[in-house]
């Protein structure tokens, strides 16, 4: 039988694990810089605990352990960082602000050929609300993606509140029903224009509001799409987080970014957890995205508790390969310089010993152990 690994996954051999390091490594500062503690979670989650936080919209997978619990390898930190902090934490001072880097699992169909194992790197601030803490969301995004080499890249921004409360006067004017509202969130999800033209087509939908969901997610710009967007809202009398998504831009203008942020109303999260805030990332040339995140006001309810919350994630392997569409990862795979030493056989413990002194000062070494000189106490040698 031929070795190899389950379909969408993969070893990562040491060029690869040492750029992986590296990336991990500075974003993992820049995080930290920012007051952002690390955390660890499992890597098995109780699917009915999970699920109290959100419906889970990436397909998990699902074991039974030996007490016939039924598991699921995490496909999502945020829900696990949801029930730790209602939890665990549940005692500690808000806000709470903290960062990890783990792995996520997620089943894909065999033809779609994508992977089933994801690197994310990622934040959660629990207890903080309002513009200044969706500033901080964006503003964080943009200096951990710099600091994980990016140069070019873009954030997509909008607000979940305003297609949500247009859907809620659509149900209640009985055209429509929760099933019509879900197709709408999937299709703005997907970037569906035809699907949303046609689930705006459904009779007796007032005519309003099919105007407001063909026209909402091309909305795409700077300051000038929030002020369209509430022109087209303000005669349904929809306000719903608009002025904060507007207030939030502002302080992104202030601090010079706003080249990195555009304003986007397509965006849409297919997780059913987002309340307010949403944005995307993106680089040229990558079919998908770098990352996504949130405000999620409403997810520790599930768990027992009352906080809002934010949070994001980018995942490493689409930087890497935003990274090689850049061309700049040629230097971050290099293996570092290290200094060659041999072992003379009178003296041998005088290399190791040598060796610790040159690491203490930050030297790498390696000892060649395969070319070993019996007639010299010498044990210099030279880089690699």
């Amino acid at each position: 039988m031929i070795p190899v690994t389950p379909r969408g996954f993969k070893d990562v051999l040491p060029g690869e694990a040492r750029w992986r390091e590296s990336i991990i490594s500075a974003t993992r500062a820049t995080l930290a810089l920012w007051g952002y503690d690390p955390i660890e979670t499992p890597t098995l989650e109780v699917l009915e605990v999970l699920e109290q936080g959100g419906t889970l919209t990436q397909t998990p997978f699902r074991l039974f352990d030996t007490d016939n619990e039924l598991l699921v390898l995490r496909p999502d930190v945020t829900l696990q960082v949801a029930r730790m902090a209602a939890s665990r934490l549940k005692k500690e001072d808000l806000p709470l602000r903290l960062r990890y880097v783990e792995r996520v699992y997620r089943e894909e169909e065999s033809q779609r050929a994508l992977s089933r194992q994801i690197t994310q790197i990622g934040v959660e601030a629990i207890g903080l609300s309002g513009t200044y803490a969706d500033a901080e969301m964006i503003l964080l995004m943009v200096d951990a993606l710099k600091a994980a080499g990016l140069t070019d890249f873009v954030i997509t921004i909008g607000t979940v509140g305003v297609l949500r409360e247009l859907l809620e006067l659509c149900v209640a004017s009985s055209a429509v029903d929760k099933a019509w509202c879900d197709a709408v969130l999937k299709a703005f999800h997907a970037g569906n224009y035809v699907a949303i033209d046609t689930l705006a087509a459904v009779p007796g939908l007032d005519s309003r509001f099919a105007d407001i969901l063909r026209e909402l997610p091309t909305v795409i710009g700077k300051a000038e799409a929030i002020t369209r967007v509430a022109e087209l809202v303000a005669p349904l009398g929809i306000v719903d987080g608009l002025e904060q998504l507007r207030s939030t831009y502002a302080i992104i203008e202030a601090c010079g970014l706003a080249s990195y942020v555009n304003i986007d109303f397509s965006v849409v999260s297919s997780y059913d957890y987002y309340t307010g805030l949403v944005f995307e990332a993106y680089a040229p040339g990558l079919g998908k995205m770098l990352g996504n995140g949130g405000r999620y006001d409403r997810m520790l309810e599930g768990f027992g508790i009352s906080a809002p919350a934010a949070g994001f994630a980018v995942s490493l392997e689409s930087i890497m390969q935003a990274l090689l569409n850049e061309d700049t990862a040629g230097l971050s795979q290099e293996a570092p310089g290290l200094f060659s030493m041999t072992i003379a056989e009178q003296n041998p413990a005088a290399a190791y010993i040598e060796a610790a002194q040159r690491r203490a000062k930050g030297q790498a070494v390696v000892l060649d152990l395969n070319n070993n000189t019996a007639s010299s106490n010498n044990t210099t040698g030279g880089k690699k």
